[in-house]
């Protein structure tokens, strides 16, 4: 296998992304006969009323839900049910059900699917979920450990979860590629929320393409991959009910026009199968992009004091978060009086065992102080609706590409807020203090 990620033969995957390639299979291979696939969606949480489509099959007759037969009048490819005894999915209450569907034209009879009755909103400038306004607090995480690298086993992707619960967090934001279905399993089972985003990073960006040419949002064979990959992603995680976001080119080159035309394209995409997810991307040029005009959630990366690493005095630290955030969500909240505002990344690094009481930069002390400084200012700001973390665990990153930014150690990030070995930093007690407030 060929991993070299050489411009044009591969397009998708460019080597300036801020996370590490690993080679090969990450979870497996499996060969199955192909048969009809099944989508549920919530078209009325009150009432548990769920719309079910057959898609590659003809279906016929009742549908099982849970085990038991429901009578249903098929329309083509679909039918609605009122799913019995029905219970909501819910961070608190992941009630789950389960459906099957008989094809009579089908050599394979369509698996039956897990499905959540459970329903995302976005409206008055607030989130929600089933009709109680949502807030979202947690962690970036990336698929990836010290001893396993990107072929994370269920060990691992538990340990997560149980990390972030004990936090107090409800919300993962899968950086920054499509989740492994084993995981989104799992997230559906711990009421864990999740943002789902398709592969990209800095995509369009002068800082990227300056040193990496081409500028990728002007080449119309990656724009085509960047339609098809993120409508596969979407219809791989339709029936969890985990994840209620799908997002797309992180960090892009929001503020040029050629972009922003892929950005409303990915938008169309994931509207058009109708999956009842709320629509973002994380945009990290705050006060020039003219991209966020038609998602559902308005969504921002920054880092003030950190990227560059110039923090100064604690006061003056906490002087430029309070400054960039507050302005920031100013700015969106001014041309999007409607529309969500959430923090999709913000953090720094803190080596794990390093400590110093003066709170020096990638000491614990000094990740414990930003992040403190970042979730006063946002917890005080009634116009935010959530905050994740960068990052979760510490991971490997470009390595031989990387900047001053990455650890000298491992060619790695130490943003995260537990190392590789899942190992929690100072930080963290701070963290559940708030998350646990909220």
């Amino acid at each position: 296998m060929d991993n070299v990620l050489e411009w044009p033969r591969v397009r998708l995957a460019r080597p300036y992304y801020d996370f590490y390639f690993y080679g090969g299979f990450y979870h497996g291979v499996r060969l199955v006969e192909r048969a009809p696939k099944v989508f549920v969606r919530t078209r009325d949480y009150r009432t548990g009323t769920v719309e079910v489509e057959v898609s590659g099959g003809r279906p016929e007759g009742d549908v099982l839900v849970d085990g038991k037969p429901v009578a249903v009048e098929w329309k083509g490819a679909r039918a609605t049910v009122r799913v019995p005894g029905f219970r909501l999915w819910s961070p608190e209450a992941p009630a789950l059900h389960a459906l099957a569907v008989r094809c009579a034209d089908a050599a394979v009879q369509p698996a039956a699917v897990r499905f959540g009755v459970r329903q995302a909103e976005a409206r008055g400038g607030r989130m929600y979920l089933n009709g109680k306004e949502l807030f979202l607090k947690g962690f970036n995480r990336h698929e990836s450990s010290h001893l396993e690298g990107a072929a994370t086993g269920e060990t691992t992707m538990l340990r997560d979860i149980q990390n972030l619960k004990a936090a107090g967090g409800n919300f993962i934001r899968g950086a920054h590629y499509q989740q492994s279905e084993r995981f989104l399993d799992l997230c559906d089972e711990a009421g864990v929320l999740v943002w789902e985003e398709s592969l990209g990073w800095g995509n369009g960006q002068n800082y990227t393409n300056n040193k990496f040419p081409p500028n990728e949002a002007e080449d119309p064979a990656f724009c085509e991959m960047q339609v098809h990959q993120t409508r596969e992603m979407v219809r791989a995680s339709f029936n969890h009910p985990s994840v209620i976001i799908y997002g797309f080119l992180n960090e892009c080159g929001s503020q040029k026009p050629v972009v922003k035309t892929l950005v409303d394209r990915l938008i169309e995409t994931i509207k058009a199968e109708d999956s009842g997810r709320l629509v973002t991307f994380a945009c990290n040029i705050v006060d020039e992009d003219i991209s966020c005009a038609n998602v559902d959630l308005v969504s921002f990366n920054a880092y003030p004091g950190t990227i560059p690493a110039t923090p100064g005095t604690p006061a003056q630290l906490k002087e430029k978060v309070e400054k960039r955030f507050t302005s920031a969500i100013a700015r969106f909240r001014r041309l999007y009086p409607d529309k969500p505002i959430m923090v999709s990344e913000s953090g720094c690094g803190g080596m794990y065992g390093v400590h110093d009481p003066n709170a020096s930069i990638n000491t614990e002390e000094y990740q414990e102080e930003y992040l403190r400084d970042i979730l006063e200012c946002l917890w005080a700001n009634p116009d935010c609706s959530g905050f994740a973390i960068w990052q979760m665990n510490d991971g490997r990153t470009r390595e031989r590409f990387c900047d001053k930014n990455c650890s000298p150690m491992f060619g790695g990030s130490i943003a995260g807020c537990f190392d590789q070995m899942r190992r929690p930093k100072r930080s963290v007690e701070t963290i559940r203090r708030f998350f646990q407030a909220r």
